[in-house]
């Protein structure tokens, strides 16, 4: 049988009349095969169309009429077989590739893991430097040291050098990371701290992709610390605080846990809320909005959990989706309970699907085209 970009090719040379003996005859013959190979839905529809049209000048040519019955056979054939193919391409249920229960325990759970970004370009994996390691590259010293902060020297006199440099977490990762002025900053996975090597005066200034956590050390000249998203500034002093801003989810969520912070947006200084503990400021559609919260589930990821409230699934699963590393199909049936409770974040992954299925949420583990694994939840 002809290769479906052969056939097309042949089907176009009929309908152009551009076809010779040869190949009527190879087309015809595959016609009668009732080959079912598949041509694109826009292809097909204009083939039709020139195929019909076609058809009709055939009818109308008295001299041709023994070759337009012919013809009529076969492109009513051709018709059909395109139909068939194009239906049977888009519609006809594909064979799923099961991910086995072995594979599903070999994918672990997150870890500790980043990369650092030099301000030259270069980048540094922190999972190959141990604690109290140093490395050079270039003029710059990079310290690893026993709480796994992360300082810079200058390898010409050894003392401290100043450089904006960024640390991003790949999926299924965290890291923990502190700042020159003591400040801890953990990283959620997927994202990204942009900050500087050594703070002078003024005001400390970072900026973050995705999702962390602070505990703002408080300085002795009270200079704010401030936090840029996308869109948004986080102004505090001293205080412990989360801000989940990935992109995907089309808002930035402000959590805080202790101490006060000021949330204002960007292109609108007016536009600014101060949060209390247990507040939660939410910008979305260029507005900001404040409500109580628990802020146990804000800080769930954290504390190594996965936080169902209830109404919060298909959010949840997208945590999952991004700690594993992998796709998930959330069909949302409307008429189902959500389900409410906690999933530890530190268990394989055919453990966590077996929790999954014991609250109700039936899943399916299959492997897509590149092969990688795609949860398929009900």
């Amino acid at each position: 049988m002809k290769e479906a970009k052969d056939v097309y090719k042949l089907i176009i040379s009929f309908l152009n009349r551009t076809e010779s003996v040869d190949e009527r005859k190879t087309l015809f013959d595959w016609f009668d095969l009732q080959a079912t190979d598949h041509i694109p839905e826009k292809d097909f529809h204009r083939i039709q169309k020139r195929a019909k049209n076609r058809l009709l000048d055939e009818i109308g040519t008295t001299e041709r009429k023994s070759a337009t019955l012919k013809y009529l056979r076969y492109i009513s054939a051709a018709a059909a077989v395109l139909l068939i193919g194009f239906f049977a391409y888009n519609f006809w249920p594909s064979t799923e590739n099961i991910a086995s229960e072995e594979l599903l325990a070999s994918v672990p759970a997150g870890k500790e893991r980043a990369i650092i970004t030099l301000g030259n370009g270069q980048k540094i994996d922190l999972e190959q430097l141990n604690l109290n390691q140093r490395i050079q590259t270039g003029d710059v010293i990079i310290v690893k040291n026993g709480n796994g902060q992360i300082s810079y020297l200058n390898a010409k006199n050894n003392k401290p050098i100043v450089q904006k440099n960024s640390m991003q977490t790949p999926k299924g990762a965290t890291y923990d990371l502190t700042l020159a002025d003591g400040t801890l900053v953990t990283l959620n996975a997927e994202s990204k701290i942009t900050y500087p090597t050594s703070f002078t005066e003024g005001n400390r200034v970072v900026e973050l992709q995705g999702e962390a956590y602070f505990h703002v050390r408080k300085t002795s000249n009270k200079s704010k610390f401030i936090v840029k998203t996308k869109d948004q500034h986080v102004e505090v002093l001293g205080t412990q605080f989360n801000i989940n801003a990935y992109p995907e989810t089309g808002k930035i969520q402000t959590s805080l846990a202790e101490g006060s912070v000021l949330v204002s947006l960007e292109k609108d200084n007016k536009s600014r809320v101060r949060l209390l503990p247990n507040e939660q400021a939410v910008f979305k559609q260029g507005g900001l909005s404040v409500h109580k919260i628990d802020i146990e589930e804000a800080l769930s990821w954290k504390n190594g959990q996965f936080y169902f409230n209830g109404n919060n699934t298909a959010e949840v699963l997208q945590q999952i989706a991004r700690w594993y590393n992998i796709t998930i199909t959330y069909q949302a049936n409307s008429n189902k309970e959500q389900y409410s409770g906690k999933i530890p974040r530190n268990l394989s992954l055919d453990k966590l699907i077996k929790l999954l299925n014991f609250a109700d949420l039936n899943t399916k583990a299959v492997l897509d085209k590149d092969n990688k694994i795609n949860l398929i939840i009900t």
